[in-house]
């Protein structure tokens, strides 16, 4: 399958020397140390290159983050003004309505691209249940193309169940990263069809 993006210009992903473009949404599975530490540099090298970035996730995760940025040296005091960090919602609508707002508030202060990274609070409190999740997660594709970003979710194979890692992980995003470099991703589903199909949603 060819992905249609919004914009060819390549960006530098800052993992194992991939690039992508502007509006790409892309699963990361990882499951060691290391691969997590890979799925961070997409953040490092954005803060290099004066992009904005989002830290979006579960709380652990969230520190996890912040912890290897500022090992890196980016300080928490450091992102002011350069990235934001965001939690889980209890609806997916609030979610989605959290992120865009950030997004735009980026972008009405000048920023020409926005990185966000997830970790997603599969089970955690505070944040929705599985379907509500899977259904935050198939809009993202379509809100991505609102703005000038890139969004790489983070998906951890060792602890996922694997109905979150295939309807959450393979069937929600256009592009995967595994082990290898970003590949298009025959198993993506389009929103409307998803959430009519699998969720039994009316779209």
């Amino acid at each position: 399958m060819t992905v249609l993006r919004m914009n060819e210009e390549a960006i530098e992903l800052g993992i194992r020397d991939q690039t992508v473009h502007v509006c790409d949404h892309i699963a990361y599975f990882w499951e060691s140390d290391e691969e997590f530490l890979e799925g961070v540099g997409f953040l490092e090298t954005g803060l290099r290159l004066g992009d904005y970035c989002v830290i979006f996730g579960h709380a652990d995760a969230n520190d996890r983050v912040l912890a290897v940025l500022a090992s890196r040296g980016f300080s928490k005091d450091s992102l002011a003004g350069r990235a934001s960090i965001l939690g889980g919602k209890r609806r997916p609508d609030e979610m989605l309505s959290e992120i865009g707002a950030t997004f735009q508030n980026a972008v009405d202060r000048g920023a020409r691209l926005i990185r966000l990274l997830g970790n997603i609070g599969w089970g955690h409190p505070d944040w929705p249940i599985q379907d509500d999740i899977l259904q935050f997660e198939s809009q993202v594709t379509n809100a991505c193309r609102n703005f000038p970003c890139v969004v790489v979710c983070m998906y951890d194979v060792k602890s996922l169940t694997g109905l979150a890692a295939i309807k959450g992980g393979l069937q929600t995003h256009p592009l995967t990263m595994s082990g290898g470099g970003v590949e298009d991703n025959p198993h993506f589903v389009p929103a409307a069809q998803y959430l009519a199909r699998y969720l039994k949603r009316e779209t």
